[in-house]
């Protein structure tokens, strides 16, 4: 008995292992921070129109257009194909950075670009579907820990090695390239899973809250009755988890505020480049601001597990609070005409935002039953995806706004959604009344029962 636990417990170790070094190695992108004057410089010379109006946008729509098909597909194939699949995509993606020019082979870049992050949700499933669930809070620990570990060394680099000359952006992008590329490689080592959620579900008994649950029938061949099945079981997860409105709150800011978050991460270097063009400015400091904001994100982020605030009285008008403070930052970003102005307020947005998704991850999951944590999810980033969408193709292509401008537009479009919270916020003390308040108190009580699994399947908490 004791040679069989150990025998498991050395299988998720190693298992984990290789998921935090896939993690850590397709996150090592040091040429990221340099896109944008990758794309203007010598190897592409493509114009500043070009880039912001043609090829960076294909980006958004690829990843909305392929976002449902890839979370069915990570279901059906049961993970690690998918997770495969992404490596490929990275080096797709950097091969044509590095050997392809033209605005149209730039567009099929950031349609494989599109490609890849759509299948992250096949790495942050799959863990979940390879271990037992007493080992749930350790692997997310770890694997979150990775991708952030990832992500700053990245930024750390792209700096350290412009600054001191050792590469140009162009050799970044060989770094990037050789690190996806190792990815790839760890990621046909990752064992094999034999179930998942919708279309290879464990057979168990049906939950406490009487919930309709799928039996494995062994018997039932026939594809379309398995389709029916796997649509009937997301149907009932979608309804159980939107009917409920303290989850439906947290998932429309989740969607509008990742909404923003991407936009700002798509166009912020467009925008450092339009303050400090880099045939004026002698050092950028791109590399060194996305270290920071990373590691300032994931501290914050870490520190967030600690505080126990009552979020049922206070959430609201914590959602409302930063939602204001977001909007002014990308405001003074929009017009300011330093740089450094530019630099620090990026940080601050950047950190207030990882710091807000952390609560309501952790407050839409609590929400939840287990097996719908990566449907819910999902969902919340598609909404995410389609207004983007929408962002993109009015404010970007249709109306052509300057980058400047643009981040003035999200500074009011942050302005509008703190201040429908903080009318949400208004509503809710008024309706408790001093009484209520009181009742409810400042700080959130300890869960009774056992304590919930951790999401699975988190498309957006980084």
């Amino acid at each position: 008995m004791e040679e069989t636990r150990r025998g498991r417990m050395e299988v998720w170790q190693k298992t984990c292992l290789l998921l935090c070094l896939y993690g850590f190695l397709k996150e090592l992108r040091p040429s990221e921070p340099f896109l944008t004057e990758y794309l203007k410089g010598p190897q592409h010379n493509l114009t500043e129109d070009q880039i912001y109006i043609q090829v960076y946008p294909v980006w958004t729509y690829s990843y909305l257009s392929l976002l449902v098909v890839v979370f069915l597909l990570t279901d059906l194939l049961r993970y690690k194909p998918m997770i495969v699949f992404e490596g490929i995509g990275y080096i797709v993606t950097w091969g044509l950075l590095l050997w392809a020019g033209g605005v149209h082979w730039m567009q099929l870049m950031e349609f494989c670009y599109g490609i890849a992050t759509s299948t992250e949700v096949a790495y942050f499933t799959y863990i979940y579907a390879q271990v037992s669930g007493v080992y749930y809070q350790r692997v997310t620990s770890f694997t979150r820990a990775a991708l952030l570990t990832g992500r700053f060394m990245s930024g750390l680099l792209a700096q350290v090695l412009t600054s001191t000359g050792v590469m140009d952006y162009h050799t970044l992008n060989y770094f990037s390239f050789t690190s996806v590329s190792l990815a790839f490689i760890v990621a046909c080592f990752l064992p094999s899973v034999k179930t998942s959620i919708y279309f290879h579900r464990r057979d168990y008994l049906p939950s406490n809250d009487d919930s309709a649950h799928l039996h494995k029938d062994e018997d039932d061949g026939q594809i379309t009755t398995k389709l029916r099945k796997v649509v009937s079981l997301i149907w009932q997860d979608f309804k159980s988890a939107y009917s409920n409105k303290y989850l439906l709150k947290w998932s429309i800011w989740w969607a509008f505020a990742t909404c923003g978050n991407f936009q700002v991460g798509n166009y912020i270097q467009p925008l450092w480049e339009e303050i400090a063009p880099m045939e004026e400015t002698e050092n950028l400091y791109n590399g060194a601001v996305e270290a920071t904001q990373t590691l300032l994100s994931a501290l914050s982020a870490f520190g967030v597990g600690y505080f126990h605030l009552n979020w049922s009285l206070f959430g609201e008008g914590t959602l409302a609070l930063i939602s204001l403070i977001d909007g002014i930052v990308l405001l003074l970003m929009g017009l300011t005409s330093w740089i450094w102005v530019a630099y620090i307020n990026y940080i601050l947005f950047r950190v207030s935002y990882q710091v807000l998704i952390t609560i309501a991850s952790y407050q839409v999951a609590k929400e939840l039953r287990a097996d719908s944590y990566g449907l819910i999810f999902g969902i919340n980033m598609f909404v995410a995806l389609f207004l983007q969408s929408i962002l993109t193709f009015v404010v970007v292509q249709l109306l052509e706004i300057g980058v400047k401008l643009q981040f003035v537009i999200y500074g009011a479009y942050f302005l509008l959604l703190a201040f429908f919270f903080f009318i949400l916020s208004a509503y809710t003390c008024g309706r408790l009344g001093i009484s209520g308040m009181r009742e409810l108190g400042v700080w959130e009580k300890k869960p009774q029962g056992e304590n919930q699994e951790p999401p699975v399947g988190t498309t957006e908490a980084i």
